[in-house]
């Protein structure tokens, strides 16, 4: 399974570091930003589980589990937003520009996840890792450690425990079991929709409003660095002037035959 996740990450080119300059005003990795009924975490290093509500800060390692009933809205740096349903239990990964790994280890999830050029999603189960690019789905771990993959925009690639991949395509179900792996994948349910996005927080809207500028910032570096040579095919296009010789005009001489003016000295009647 590590290898797994080796191999995710490297397929992933190094998201530009633009995070750096824009940080959000309110430093954060994960944020519970909305509850219901029943939610606890376990701070990583630590072994008791304590009741939380949102709004809740959160980092990486720290485990989150709901109850029956319950629901958590959770929002990840860089672009990740996600659901817990009832009876989930869900672990923070990893937090980077590059790219977020969460692992759910019961229950259900849906995520929304935003693209971003250079950056990554990565999901764990018991059963299977899938790497996400900007994408909606939604994952639900049985007991056994079943995984069920739906899909309903975006693109994924899940690998099961037999280093197998499969590519998803939007409006498919995959499931995934530790002793047969993946199965074949089959069209969403009918009664299957697309979740409803929660709206948006405080750090998401700053977090888009820095991509947006990053974004702009690299388009008008393009269209500098693109400027000098437009100039330069300009001057090459351009029509080279011919230059024309002045024409000269050579003076015409005329020349008189010697013969015809011998026979004209010999009939002149003046002479003897």
């Amino acid at each position: 399974m590590k290898y797994l996740m080796m191999m995710c990450f490297a397929a992933m080119s190094v998201v530009p570091s633009f995070a750096a300059e824009t940080e959000p005003v309110e430093a954060f990795t994960a944020k519970l930003f909305n509850s219901k009924g029943t939610v606890e975490y376990l701070k990583k290093g630590t072994s008791a589980w304590a009741t939380i509500k949102a709004p809740f800060m959160l980092e990486v390692g720290d485990q989150v589990k709901t109850g029956p009933k319950s629901r958590a809205d959770i929002y990840i740096k860089y672009g990740s937003k996600i659901r817990l349903g009832a009876e989930t239990v869900f672990v923070i990964g990893n937090v980077a520009p590059e790219g977020n790994t969460v692992e759910v280890l019961r229950g259900k999830m849906n995520a929304w996840i935003r693209k971003f050029v250079g950056r990554g999603f990565t999901v764990r189960t018991p059963s299977a890792v899938c790497a996400v690019r900007g994408t909606v789905f939604g994952v639900e771990v049985s007991e056994a450690g079943q995984t069920t993959w739906d899909l309903f925009s975006g693109s994924v690639q899940i690998a099961d425990n037999r280093n197998r991949t499969i590519d998803l395509q939007p409006n498919q179900r995959l499931e995934v079991t530790q002793a047969e792996g993946a199965a074949v994948p089959v069209a969403l349910p009918a009664d299957v929709k697309a979740p409803s996005e929660p709206a948006k927080i405080k750090e998401e809207k700053t977090e888009i409003k820095a991509e947006q500028v990053f974004i702009e910032q690299q388009a008008a570096a393009a269209v500098a660095t693109e400027a000098p040579k437009e100039e330069v095919k300009a001057e090459e296009a351009a029509p080279v002037e011919e230059i024309v010789a002045p024409v000269v005009v050579e003076p015409v001489t005329t020349v008189i035959p010697t013969q015809t003016v011998i026979e004209t000295i010999e009939m002149s009647p003046s002479n003897p």
